[in-house]
This record gives structure tokens, sequence and C-alpha cells, in this order.
């Protein structure tokens, strides 16, 4: 396939742009996992030095010009570290649910400890019986003493008196705090107390109106009771719905940011915690748009010189300002020294990451090399981009042939030229006339 061919460049720098835009995001989503994890003190500095060693391994592999590998395992460390934040974050839930359990019982055990204490006629300080009436677990081990006293002397009582007489080991705190049988549990209120620990945990807010409502449940008349649960049920669904879109839309932004900075461009300084979703989408679309703009320029430009270099290096008439030609009429055309009646013509449309290159023939009032040498034009024009691919794939880069015709699967474009003209560019030659022999 020696003919027109229509090739994608990729060049080192461009590669390496994105690989730093990797890099870049890891290092966002790195911080934002440190700053979730520390206020939530769901990481130590254990974890912390064990994730900044898989982001140094990253950064490493760009340094060994191992962009692919890198480009596959920054996307893979991204997720991990949403992913293990969120299953330590499910943790920290885990544990408070076990705690609010634990206090809930211990409330119980406290109300039947003032309940027995009250049957048994025990004498109680009007602090302890507060303390116990708040379910303070200090207050149970000392409520817990008076009612092993005031059993002993009781011979009305029973169960745990029992257990004091004729010698028989005598009952301990735990053993009868675990003896006591448990309330059920309202599943509403587990739910609307597990949503506002998550709204504490994801984004930070003030749950106490919420809690204290929450905590009133507990007191209420059944008809408040009702009205309490539905209104929270309703209120916490909805703002835990925003909240953990919210969160995972400002930490998209965050990594966007990253990779624009990244691109040397600059992020607007917002106050992302004021944000809401709408305000988050719209900017992460507005620095995407801009990341992509930058790379897209300057890989624009970095294709251009990678090319114009190459065919330099082979032979063809590169002068200054060729490529900003190129970028701006979208077409240049390049004597071959070694062959000055044949040539290239590149075509590529501004940012397009593929061109079109064909070898061409000039000529001078009509008069141009013999058709009969066009096939062996075609030939050697073969050669050289096959050598311009080693030479770009060595320098980190590539071209890729989309599309390409055989030799003599059409007839070899000619441009007439003045014959005086030595340099071949269709930018300075307005009155140049081009015309396709058939």
């Amino acid at each position: 396939m020696s003919g027109p061919k229509v090739v994608r460049i990729v060049t080192r720098e461009e590669i390496l742009e994105i690989c730093q835009g990797h890099l870049a995001r890891v290092d966002a989503a790195l911080a934002e996992w440190v700053r979730v994890g520390r206020r939530n003190d769901c990481i130590d500095e254990e974890a912390v030095t064990t994730a900044n060693r898989r982001r140094d391994a990253l950064a490493a592999l760009i340094r060994a010009d191992r962009f692919m590998d890198l480009q596959k395992q920054a996307p893979v460390e991204e997720e991990f570290l949403r992913a293990d934040m969120q299953r330590r974050l499910a943790a920290v839930a885990a544990e408070q649910a076990a705690a609010r359990s634990k206090e809930r019982r211990g409330r119980e055990a406290a109300a039947t400890l003032l309940r027995r204490l009250g049957e048994l006629g025990a004498p109680l300080e009007p602090s302890l019986a507060a303390a116990l009436e708040r379910g303070d677990p200090q207050a149970l081990a000392a409520g817990f003493a008076i009612l092993a006293d005031a059993s002993a002397a009781s011979p009305a009582a029973t169960g745990l008196a029992a257990s004091l007489k004729d010698g028989a080991p005598a009952a301990s705190f735990a053993d009868w705090l675990a003896a006591q049988p448990a309330a059920p549990v309202d599943a509403a209120v587990e739910r609307i107390a597990a949503r506002l620990d998550e709204l504490d945990a994801i984004a930070g807010v003030d749950t106490a109106g919420q809690r204290a409502r929450l905590d009133e449940v507990a007191s209420a008349a059944p008809a408040r009771r009702r009205l309490l649960l539905e209104g929270l049920e309703v209120e916490t669904g909805r703002s835990l719905t925003d909240a953990r879109r919210r969160a995972s839309l400002r930490s998209d932004l965050l990594l966007v940011r990253a990779e624009l900075v990244a691109a040397g461009g600059a992020a607007a300084d917002a106050d992302l915690e004021h944000m809401d979703a709408s305000a988050l989408e719209a900017a992460i679309a507005s620095q995407q748009a801009a990341v992509e703009a930058l790379r897209a320029g300057r890989a624009a430009a970095a294709r251009r010189a990678a090319v114009l270099e190459g065919l330099s290096s082979l032979g063809y008439e590169v002068t200054e300002g060729m490529s900003t030609s190129l970028a701006d009429d979208g077409r240049l055309v390049l004597r071959s020294a070694a062959r000055p009646d044949y040539g290239v013509e590149i075509s590529a449309v501004a940012g397009a990451e593929r061109m079109q290159m064909r070898p061409v023939a000039f000529e001078a009032s009509g008069v141009g090399p013999d058709p009969g040498r066009d096939r062996d034009a075609e030939t050697i024009w073969c050669g050289d981009v096959s050598t311009l691919q080693d030479a770009l794939a060595a320098a980190g880069g590539g071209l890729v042939i989309d599309r390409a015709l055989p030799v003599g699967a059409t007839p070899l474009k000619r441009i007439a030229v003045e014959r005086s003209e030595g340099v071949a560019s269709a930018a300075d030659a307005p009155a140049r006339r081009e015309r396709t022999l058939r």
C-alpha cells in the first residue's frame, strides 16, 4: 500500500501529558482519601504510608517510559481509593450502630435497675438516680452494688437475692447486665440513626437538630412519635441522597481540577463545600472541556512537529514556519531534495488526530516528470512512511495507517509550480495551479 494514506499520529509528548494527568488525578484522589479518612478517624499512618508507596510506584512507571502500564494502573488506583474509603466508612457506621445498641441496652438496664431498687426501697442519692436515668455506665455499676446489698438484706428478694445466699457465687454486674432482656429494636429509629451517621461521615453536616428529634421519639406520645418518625424518614432520605451525590461530584471535580492544573490551566478557586449538585456538574463539564482543549492544541502542534521533523530527516525540504502554515491552512506540500520532481502533500484539519499524506509530482508550464516514474515514486514513498513509523516509535510515539491505497490505484497528483519556484508550500503560492492527470 504505497499510495495516498490516512494516518493517525501519536507523539511521546501527547502520551506523557496524558500520563501526567492520570498521576495528578491519583494525587487528588489520595489527598481526598486522607482528608475523609482522618476526619472520620478511620485511617492510620501506616495506611497512608502504604498508599503513598503505591502512588510513588505509579510515578516510577512514567520515569521508566512504561506509559501504557501507567494508563492502566492509575484508574485502578483511583477506583481502589474510592472503594476503600467506602469500606472504611461502612466499618465506622457498623461500629456506631454497635455503640448505639450498647448505649440503648445500658439505658434499658438502668431503667430496670432503678425500678428494682425502688421495689426494694433502697436509698439512692439524687445524683445517682439522675445518672441512672441518663443511662450513665458508671452509675450502673454503683447502682448494681447497692442492689446487691439491698437484695441480700431483703427476705422478699428473689432472683438476685437467691444467688447471694447460702454461699452461692455472687452474680457480677456483667452477668446481671447480660441477663436483662433486650427491648425490641425499632427498625425506623435504627434506619434514621444510620442515615444521620452517614451524613456526618460523608458531608460533615450539622445533624444535631435531627438527632434531637430522634431522641424525642423514645418518650413521645404515639401520635407525636409517628409524626416525628415520618418527618425524619423523608427528610433524612432526601438529605442522604443529595449528600451522596454531592460527595461523588465533589470528588470528580477535585480530580478534573487536578488534571487541569497539570495541563497548565487555571482552576477556579470555588468553595466546593457550598456548591450544589448542579453547580458541581457545570464546573466538572467546564473544566473537563478546558483540559481537552489544552491537550488538543498541544497534541496537534506536537504531531505536526514530529511529522515535519521526520520528513526533514528523510530529505524533504522543511523550512521554518511550515508547521504554522499547516495549522493555518490545513495543507502543506514538501519537495524531496533527492527527487526535486516529486514530494509529499500533507492535509490535516486543525486539531485532528488524522492526517492524509500522499506523494505528488511537480510540473512547470505543463511539463513534469515522466508518468512512467510515478510508480517508483510511490514505492519510495512507501519506504519513507515505514521509516517515519520507526522514527516515531523510537521516540515514544507512533504512526498508525488507517487507510491506504495500493500503488497505481489512483493517478499521482500533479501540482503546477512556477519554474523559478524552489520551495513547495501551499500557503505562500496562491497562484499555484493544481491538476490530476487521468
